[in-house]
């Protein structure tokens, strides 16, 4: 991930955290602006496989927009080395703007069509405190559709 993009995820962060009246409602619409910046992919952040794989998401007429820009904050955030996307669903409502419950209908859909595999936290994430489910990119799911 782009170290700008990181610092705007730190930002919303914080901006979803404001709730008093008028400063609200301007954390609100910068939110949703900064969403958007990050959203026309201008940092780079969907590339390769994760790139190929959103547009066969994309282009699946079955799914719905909320769970396209969950499946693009989740390959956005996918490590170089792990693969996977070690976000909360708190962390993935933050990015899209989505409630929580939208996050998790959205995460379901993804697995039940494949693209994405939920994997239970291991022995040792469990004993740090770590019981957050990850979500791994299918990439197998590209061969199929071609």
């Amino acid at each position: 991930m782009h170290p700008t993009e990181q610092e705007i995820w730190n930002l919303l962060r914080l901006l979803s955290k404001i709730d008093d009246g008028e400063a609200a409602a301007f954390a609100d619409a910068a939110a949703d602006n900064l969403r958007s910046l990050v959203g026309t992919g201008i940092f780079g952040s969907l590339t390769g496989p994760s790139q190929a794989l959103m547009e066969v998401i994309a282009n699946n007429p079955a799914i719905k927009e909320s769970d396209r820009e969950v499946a693009k904050v989740l390959l956005a955030a996918c490590g170089p080395v792990h693969r996977y996307a070690n976000l909360s669903k708190q962390q993935i409502s933050i990015r899209t703007g989505f409630s929580v419950t939208k996050v998790r209908t959205a995460l379901r859909r993804l697995v039940e069509a494949g693209y994405f595999i939920a994997m239970p936290p291991s022995k040792k994430e469990q004993d740090d405190g770590d019981a957050a489910i990850k979500h791994r990119p299918n990439f197998e799911v590209m061969e199929a559709a071609n």
